[in-house]
């Protein structure tokens, strides 16, 4: 691998580092990464990825660009409205770092081209915001033996980790593959700009330092950081040794219709529903019968100790909007021995 005259005075300065060096910018020329998602997450991802020097970024999407992404989705302005984004992402990186080759994938992923794109690059970036799609990064991953950095954010809140990095855990370690999930795509709330900005750019980080070797501390674990309070809490996960078939992914998707109705029923049983939205949410719209708990205040020991109060004589279900939210409720129910339903 050749740099060129110009790639090393583009480079020069992070070539002076003792960590990257002349090979390890020749290691970045060399390395072909696929950024999953060309919104929020995946602007400062391939942004700082290109600046870098990967030799070629391969972006996936089919949406268009629309008014209300422009706080958060850097690389886009005005003028791009309507554009596809993959289109208008690869012109804005060309000219950032003509240097890198970006391949655009101008189409939704899914279960019959996933296996044909991933397999030629050397590590995905997962940078969408539905868990459909990130089960199905994790299973494709596995198979062809890729690494798999995924982020998330939720309002102030995000989260990043490696995955399938030398035998190491894996998303299904994460949210197990038995969670229940609907045909919707996660919807978040509200986010700013700073806050997508800021996990995007912790996913490029990781990622050249797997590409780099500066890998002794990116596996087995996820970071949570949440902006607001300054906070970063480093959650270790339990490997949980799972055969092939196993981890083949069997998402079961939760119809709208039958939901409200099971919702219905679980009223008449003297259900207890825990409503995990915020307060200006609940106070706009709520189930009759419903308790808002948001998931905040779930976290501290009253909440828990109100709900294991109600749990005395009644069922406990859950509900939210998003579903990363739910499944983390359920998850700490689950630590406190709660039992309950996730819906």
């Amino acid at each position: 691998m050749i740099l060129s005259k110009q790639e090393l005075i583009r480079y020069s300065k992070q070539i002076k580092l003792d960590q990257i060096g002349l090979e390890g910018q020749k290691k970045l020329k060399k390395a072909k990464v696929l950024i999953i998602g060309a919104g929020g997450l995946g602007c400062p991802v391939m942004t700082y990825l290109a600046i870098s020097g990967i030799g070629k970024i391969g972006i996936v999407d089919w949406d268009v660009i629309e008014n209300s992404n422009l706080n958060r989705q850097v690389l886009y302005n005005t003028t791009d409205i309507k554009k596809k984004k993959v289109l208008s992402a690869k012109q804005k990186l060309n000219k950032i770092n003509e240097y890198s080759q970006i391949i655009t994938h101008e189409f939704k992923i899914n279960e019959h081209n996933a296996n044909e794109i991933i397999c030629y690059y050397d590590i995905v970036i997962d940078t969408t915001d539905n868990f459909k799609t990130r089960y199905l990064i994790n299973r494709i991953c596995y198979s062809l033996h890729k690494t798999y950095i995924y982020g998330a954010v939720d309002e102030f809140e995000g989260q990043v980790a490696t995955f399938h990095y030398k035998n190491g855990i894996s998303y299904n370690n994460l949210y197990e593959n038995e969670i229940k999930i609907t045909e919707n795509t996660c919807n978040i709330k509200g986010t700013m700009g700073i806050t997508t900005g800021y996990i995007g750019n912790l996913q490029a980080i990781e990622t050249i330092k797997l590409i780099l070797g500066l890998d002794k501390k990116c596996k087995n674990y996820i970071s949570i950081y949440n902006i607001i309070n300054i906070r970063k809490i480093r959650k270790y996960i339990v490997l949980k040794r799972k055969s092939k078939k196993e981890l083949d992914d069997k998402i079961k998707y939760a119809v709208n219709k039958k939901e409200n109705s099971s919702l219905r029923n679980d009223i008449k049983i003297q259900r207890v529903i825990i409503d995990l939205r915020n307060k200006s949410e609940f106070t706009k719209q709520h189930m009759n019968k419903s308790i808002n708990i948001p998931l905040n205040k779930l976290k501290e020991s009253k909440g828990i100790y109100l709900i294991k109060k109600y749990t005395q004589f009644n069922k406990v279900s859950i509900k939210c909007d998003n579903n990363s939210k739910s499944i983390i409720a359920s998850k700490l129910l689950e630590k406190h021995k709660i039992k309950h339903l996730n819906t």
